[in-house]
């Protein structure tokens, strides 16, 4: 075959060239975006695996620890003692200065909460063994808790929401760690979020036909009201009505 002679020819064949070239090089941006999102996917994964493993260790961290609030003491020098001594009296225990690690206050104020760390988790749960002293702190100044890293706060936060939500519709409800237990069915709080996100779509479903069927009988009840309009506008019989006024002979 021979080489193009014609303006036309030396045309198509440039033309060619050029979708392959553009075909190539399409393809190589598409294998190299493919690249670039499946390093993307992996460095996340990577992220989410740190992520958690850094909640695993808050978590160990923070095991040992109580945080307890609404104690007042003027003195820093003391704190110590005076923090076991209060723990001792209030839950009728026998904690020792050797049972802890280290006592000190979460801000600054002779109020701020106090921060005990124990040296083992035996120790600590003690302090929750006893559920009626527990609970007799909520008719005075001081309260107990858990020392929880953010995001199981955040957690606990979402389930004391749907805690109140669930007694508002007055079902037997209560949190147990990073779950909400209603009428005796443990929930996560992705289970609580879609649960809920379920009856909201439901309720605007019912809502959206309520509201269908409330316009659709309005449009009935005018419709009847028109027919009767016209109807009364005709007179009866083709009678007509007589003037009071008599005419002038």
């Amino acid at each position: 075959m021979g080489e193009p002679t014609t303006i036309n020819e030396m045309y198509k064949l440039l033309q060619g060239d050029n979708q392959k070239q553009t075909e190539l090089l399409t393809g190589k941006i598409l294998k190299s975006e493919n690249n670039i999102k499946l390093q993307i996917k992996k460095s996340n994964q990577k992220l989410e695996i740190l992520k958690e493993n850094q909640i695993v260790l808050e978590r160990k961290i923070r095991r040992n620890n109580i945080i307890f609030f609404g104690f007042k003491s003027a003195n820093q020098r003391t704190l110590i003692q005076d923090v076991i001594a209060k723990l001792n009296d209030i839950f009728s225990l026998k904690i020792i200065l050797t049972d802890i690690n280290n006592i000190y206050r979460l801000g600054k104020g002779d109020d701020a909460p106090v921060l005990i760390e124990f040296i083992s988790f035996l120790k600590k749960s003690e302090i929750f063994e006893n559920p009626e002293k527990l609970r007799s702190l909520k008719n005075t100044q001081y309260a107990i808790s858990n020392d929880l890293c953010e995001e199981d706060r955040k957690t606990q936060k979402i389930l004391r929401k749907h805690l109140k939500q669930a007694k508002e519709e007055n079902k037997v409800a209560k949190i147990r760690g990073l779950r909400l237990e209603i009428n005796n069915t443990l929930y996560t709080v992705e289970e609580l979020e879609q649960l809920s996100e379920s009856e909201t779509e439901a309720s605007s479903s019912d809502e959206s036909d309520s509201s269908q069927t409330t316009e659709q009988g309005q449009k009935i009840h005018n419709s009847r009201q028109n027919k009767n309009k016209r109807k009364n506008k005709k007179s009866p019989g083709g009678v007509k009505t007589r003037s009071n006024k008599k005419k002038k002979h």
